[in-house]
């Protein structure tokens, strides 16, 4: 045999050999794992402090992957400890492709929310998230108008999520991590009424309310029906604040409302109804202060926020601590308000 002869069999025994070891192969079949792995990483750092919060306050997960034809191919749920890993990630076992991601977490046991139309869930569209609220028995109020339903509970915390992504076809295996951000949804507001005087002030002399109609979310967040809700405080308690007279503090007892909303979404005011935050004494329904809540919740943006647009702010923002001073008369002083640490001087802009 000559010289050329053997280079020639030894070329073929290498190219045979590398076929052998590839991912297609058996030898390494044997010893590596070729499997192409697609995972989603969720973070819940669209807050006010810019920190991945999602092991602390995300208690479940419901994701489901939709074609580009809009139809299901897959969704999976885990709940309780295992979200609370730092390198928690959810598996996603599809072929290679282009989907669209869309979650809902803190579904919980349904108490707060429901996917109604999600069981199965043929589309994205089926992925509306409802509020479970309490319809009012009397039909018609006295000049004839439809009852809102009504929310007087402590929602559990509600987040959305959605993204597209395209899964790669990598014959040589490898792990693909996708991050899904997350937008909380549910908001706390607690309102506080105090005497300029220093007298104390009984909880039970006040009726606290905000109306929105914000009870139903489509699948990519949007409102999808505009349906008024009441939102009623889930706790109305007494508090204690400072007040200086002469050169003394003295502790006065104060009257706090905490209430828990859905989501604060920014609208054509000039189309639909904002939402309204209002005070009534309780003995005889007298109006003690009515105003747009999501108005005075912007008025504290401030010059550090002011790169984000309202919708941003009010998605990153989800506490809004609400100070409201009264004269002797129990009337609002609609001069001043304290909107979370800040104090807000009104002027008169016919924000009251």
């Amino acid at each position: 045999m000559n010289t050329w002869y053997h280079i020639r069999r030894l070329s073929v025994a290498l190219t045979a050999f590398a076929a052998l070891v590839s991912c297609n192969g058996f030898v390494y079949e044997q010893e590596e794992d070729c499997t192409v792995y697609y995972r989603v990483k969720f973070r819940y750092d669209m807050n006010l402090k810019f920190a991945d919060a999602f092991a602390h306050e995300v208690k479940s997960i419901r994701l489901c992957a939709f074609d580009m034809e809009d139809e299901l191919v897959w969704e999976s749920s885990e709940q309780g400890e295992a979200l609370a890993a730092r390198d928690y990630v959810m598996t996603l076992p599809l072929d290679p492709g282009k989907y669209r991601l869309v979650a809902w977490c803190g579904l919980g046991d349904g108490a707060s929310f429901c996917l109604p139309d999600a069981e199965p869930a043929r589309d994205p569209r089926d992925l509306h998230c409802r509020m479970n609220c309490v319809s009012v028995i009397s039909p018609e109020s006295s000049d004839g108008l439809k009852q809102p339903a009504y929310s007087d509970r402590d929602l559990q915390p509600l987040f959305h999520g959605m993204m597209e992504v395209e899964l790669p076809d990598n014959h040589d295996g490898g792990e693909y991590i996708y991050e899904m951000s997350l937008t909380k949804d549910t908001n706390v507001f607690r309102v506080v009424l105090q005497h300029l005087s220093g007298e104390d002030i009984h909880p039970a002399d006040f009726e606290f309310s905000i109306e929105d109609d914000n009870g139903w979310l489509a699948f990519d967040n949007s409102i999808l029906r505009e349906e008024p809700v009441v939102y009623r405080p889930w706790k109305v308690y007494s508090g204690a604040a400072g007040v200086e007279k002469g050169r003394a503090i003295t502790s006065v007892q104060v009257a706090v409302a905490e209430l828990t909303v859905n989501r604060l979404v920014m609208r054509d005011w000039t189309k639909y109804r904002q939402p309204m935050l209002t005070i009534r004494s309780a003995s005889d329904g007298k109006l003690i202060a009515s105003l747009p809540v999501i108005d005075y919740a912007l008025l504290v943006k401030g010059a550090h926020h002011q790169q984000m647009d309202d919708q941003e702010y009010l998605d990153r923002a989800d506490e809004y601590n609400m100070t409201f001073f009264l004269d002797r008369n129990d009337n609002w002083v609609s001069t001043v308000i304290q909107v979370n640490s800040w104090q807000v001087v009104l002027n008169d802009s016919g924000l009251d």
